[in-house]
């Protein structure tokens, strides 16, 4: 059985520490004087904002995005799939030198590496705003060959830390010096913490499959296969929010909109969790009410129905107990019902989630 390593509440005080100072993520520029987007990438991504037409020499799917509180701003996190044969993996070109030819007479050869190379560009518009951002991305992945199925695909994920705000993403992935050019154009919000008034928000739910802590935060933008990072946290996530019955996983988010308290500059925030069959208000499991003294709120979960078996004897009970049962494969809501305390502020999120 596989141990999922979730986050700990000593973990969570190094990841407010490093939020408060995370640094600003840096495109990898080629130099100062030069266009991030090449104009040959940028004519054709500029060209398709308006039909939001994707171009499909390269093609890839933007599935998901969330975003967490860093500094001052927003860390914009942006999910995509792609296939592994449309990423053109070949194999990895040995190194030519006399002594390298020597070392490989007497090795036994091992299984040949593919490798993939391809430039991704982002180009965000803020569409409430007149904040415009171009960024850089070269990436590369290699492989095994006898682990590579060229029909499989992949989650990759990367980020950057924008302003809160209303955007259109033109995102582009390019191979053979842009004779290959794949386009997608995504909407999406940061809302914005300092201006909800009396309300709270809550940014995109995910679920933790697996974490892993890093030695430093990033300072430098990456295209990362099947992860993203946040913080000083790699993070996989669990994709589409589906899980088998029993499952135990991490609920992972970030409230917005609430107030410290005055006097210990903790917050106060209590968060009721229920499951509910879509369609119906009856909950099917309620679990423990949790409190937390900050806005990034882990809370593991396990997804299994709790029920109180009685036997009768006319309408005298005279034998009960509790038994746990899996929940019946299909969709259901999680609802995060959420209290600010030191406020008063409320609201309610509904997450669909899938059980197989």
């Amino acid at each position: 059985m596989k141990v999922k390593k979730f986050i700990t509440p000593v973990l969570m005080i190094l990841i407010m520490i490093a939020v408060v100072f995370i640094p600003e993520l840096n495109a990898q520029e080629k130099k100062a004087q030069q266009k991030l987007i090449p104009d040959e990438v940028k004519n054709v991504l500029v060209q398709g904002m308006e039909s939001r037409e994707a171009r499909m020499d390269i093609p890839f799917s933007i599935t998901d995005y969330y975003y967490l509180p860093a500094s001052q701003n927003l860390y914009f996190i942006l999910l995509f799939n792609a296939k592994n044969a449309d990423l053109g993996y070949t194999p990895l070109a040995p190194i030519q030198t006399e002594e390298k030819q020597e070392q490989q007479a007497f090795v036994e050869k091992g299984p040949e590496v593919l490798q993939s190379r391809f430039d991704v560009f982002l180009l965000f518009n803020q569409i409430d705003g007149d904040y415009n951002k171009e960024v850089f991305i070269p990436a590369g992945f290699q492989v095994n060959q006898n682990a590579y199925d060229p029909e499989k695909e992949e989650m990759y994920s990367t980020g950057y830390i924008l302003p809160p705000g209303k955007y259109l993403l033109g995102m582009a992935i390019t191979q053979n010096n842009y004779q290959k050019i794949g386009t997608q154009y995504f909407e999406f919000e940061l809302k914005d913490p300092a201006n909800l008034g009396d309300t709270l928000e809550v940014a995109p739910v995910f679920f933790i499959d697996e974490t892993q802590k890093m030695e430093q935060a990033e300072t430098r933008t990456f295209v990362h296969k099947g992860f993203f990072t946040y913080s000083i946290l790699k993070i996989k996530p669990i994709l589409n929010n589906t899980f088998h019955s029993g499952d135990t996983c991490e609920a992972f988010f970030y409230v917005m909109g609430g107030s410290p308290d005055t006097s210990t500059q903790r917050y106060d925030y209590t968060v009721n969790y229920q499951v509910l069959k879509e369609g119906q208000e009856e909950p099917l499991i309620r679990f423990a009410e949790g409190n937390y003294t900050s806005p990034i709120i882990p809370q593991p979960l396990k997804f299994e129905r709790t029920v109180l078996i009685q036997k009768k004897k006319g309408d005298e009970v005279i034998e009960e107990k509790q038994e746990t049962r899996d929940l019946e494969p299909g969709q259901y809501i999680l609802r995060l019902a959420i209290k600010d305390n030191v406020s008063g502020k409320t609201v309610t999120k509904d997450v669909v989630i899938n059980i197989i």
